[in-house]
């Protein structure tokens, strides 16, 4: 007895647990939660440092977007269960739909009036069974009920929209959770003649992501208005092989990206690269900031760039090693005097200042595009059937004596009222 009242009682907690899982308040609640989360996605920076949130908020507030991971909020494991949870509940909702598409069909035992009572439309035909049914069957399909009922009906796929929306909407939702899971977003930083085969990645927490070639930057080009701002800029690029050969060229341009091996390429940034040419032993070294001049006669390093030092207009900083340890000098471009100097008896000088620009690309592999895709098409189709299709169904029921044209219709049911008037022959 005791066995049976448990089973009882965990067959109700599990009937409540499935009602409440198909329930359309758990939808608002967790549709809404999501719609939040987006927006505080959008008014809180994502991906950014920690001298960032700390010049925008508090630090008690900073804490707060830490913790609750509000730093990196559509990757965060809570945004992920708020999804899971929502897919959870249309999945049932669209199983539950399909369980009474594809269920057994309804029967009417032949009573009159419960039929007429459960119809929009109806009318007491004068002709008879053969002519009414002569009417309806150009237009409507013939599904026989019972000896005494005759169902005929058209545009049963209106009644499947809902249950294709919900699939591309888990298209959607499927497609979005293989671009986070197994896509990234990266960006490179190059200078013509420069190569890479990793991209630094722009999640937090991972410094690089390795593509499987080498993209080689062999140009780049800006063309400026005169006011100074960007007018277009473009860059050349060489996809290699780990031998050197190329396997594909191409320009990217803004929304011209170029794509390999489903990997996609943005033009999206540029900059100027100081460049300091330097002599020394009658050799000429090329230097970006950060570079040294390894093969010279005593290496050395530029350091740092200053636009202005002590109002002597612009200069460089050099580092190298003596047996006293770390020298620093500042080479000026505009001071005769302090354009060279000697560095452990080796003399080095600056000849200028230069520039290069170097271009920024940003990097991308969704492999979840194809599902999103697809979700979106079958979005259309949906609402197409849902909105622009209507499923419609005529009962014949009587006899020699008395001829009832009765019928539902999901929408448009006014025309459709007309319709089983004119199609019945008349008396309503």
């Amino acid at each position: 007895m005791s066995a049976t009242k448990n089973n009882k009682t965990g067959n109700r907690l599990v009937v409540r647990a499935l009602r409440f899982l198909v329930s359309v308040r758990l939808t608002i609640v967790t549709l809404s939660l999501i719609a939040a989360t987006s927006i505080v996605g959008s008014l809180v920076p994502q991906g950014a440092s920690r001298e960032e949130y700390l010049s925008r908020y508090s630090e008690k507030a900073y804490h707060f977007i830490k913790l609750f991971g509000l730093d990196d909020a559509y990757h965060s494991p809570w945004f992920y269960l708020l999804l899971g949870v929502f897919a959870l509940n249309l999945l049932l909702c669209t199983l539950q739909r399909l369980r009474r598409l594809t269920g057994p069909a309804e029967r009417h035992t032949g009573d009159l009036s419960g039929l007429v009572s459960a119809g929009f439309g109806f009318v007491t035909s004068p002709l008879n069974k053969g002519e009414v049914i002569r009417r309806i069957g150009p237009s409507y399909k013939r599904v026989r009920i019972s000896e005494r009922i005759e169902l005929f009906e058209k545009g049963r796929l209106s009644r499947w929209g809902v249950v294709i929306i919900h699939t591309s909407v888990l298209l959607v939702l499927a497609g979005g959770l293989i671009g986070n899971m197994a896509g990234f977003k990266a960006y490179l930083v190059l200078r013509p003649g420069d190569e890479a085969s990793a991209a630094m990645s722009r999640k937090p927490g991972q410094s690089a992501v390795v593509l499987g070639f080498r993209v080689r930057c062999t140009g780049f080009r800006v063309t400026l208005y005169p006011s100074g701002q960007p007018k277009e800029y473009a860059s050349d690029i060489e996809i290699l092989d780990d031998k050197g050969n190329v396997l594909k060229r191409g320009r990217i341009r803004v929304n011209e990206p170029l794509s390999y091996r489903g990997i996609y390429f943005y033009q999206s940034s540029y900059g100027r690269t100081n460049i300091y040419t330097f002599t020394g032993e009658g050799r000429t070294f090329e230097l970006a900031e950060g570079e040294a001049a390894r093969d010279a006669k005593v290496p050395f390093m530029v350091v740092r760039h200053a636009d202005d030092v002590h109002g002597l207009g612009p200069g460089v900083m050099v580092a190298y090693m003596d047996p006293d340890g770390a020298r620093a000098l500042w080479f000026l471009e505009k001071v005769e005097k302090m354009r060279s100097h000697t560095l452990k008896g080796s003399r080095v000088s600056l000849v200028k200042i230069g520039g290069l620009y170097h271009t920024g690309l940003e990097v991308s592999r969704d492999p979840g595009v194809p599902a999103v895709l697809s979700g979106f098409v079958l979005m259309l189709a949906g609402l197409y059937i849902n909105f622009f299709t209507a499923h419609r169904r005529i009962y014949v029921a009587g006899g020699p004596d008395t001829l009832v044209v009765a019928g539902t219709a999901s929408r448009n049911r006014e025309a459709f009222r007309k319709e089983i008037e004119r199609l019945g022959g008349g008396i309503a």
